[in-house]
């Protein structure tokens, strides 16, 4: 069974290293992240995330901002796609 997938923004390597800690597999932010991640990770987000009005992802988009890491896994954990 292969491990669920987030996709992170760059600069928050803090969090990538707990979210693989936690057996994730942790994947950067780009265009076929949007396809395949089962949660996003992102630094702050505003109205119009990524430019798009009508976004290309199911999956949940947890702004990291003023988080710690381990809340963010936790977001991570309750909020993530599943997919059976």
């Amino acid at each position: 069974m292969s491990r669920a997938k987030v996709a992170i923004e760059g600069q928050l390597s803090p969090f990538s290293r707990v979210l693989k800690e936690a057996g994730y597999d942790v994947i950067p932010l780009d265009d076929r992240a949007l396809s395949t991640a089962q949660a996003i990770v992102v630094q702050g987000t505003d109205n119009n995330f990524l430019g798009m009005e009508d976004p290309l992802t199911r999956a949940p988009v947890i702004n990291a901002d003023g988080m710690t890491p381990n809340q963010v896994l936790d977001a991570v954990e309750r909020r993530a796609l599943t997919r059976l």
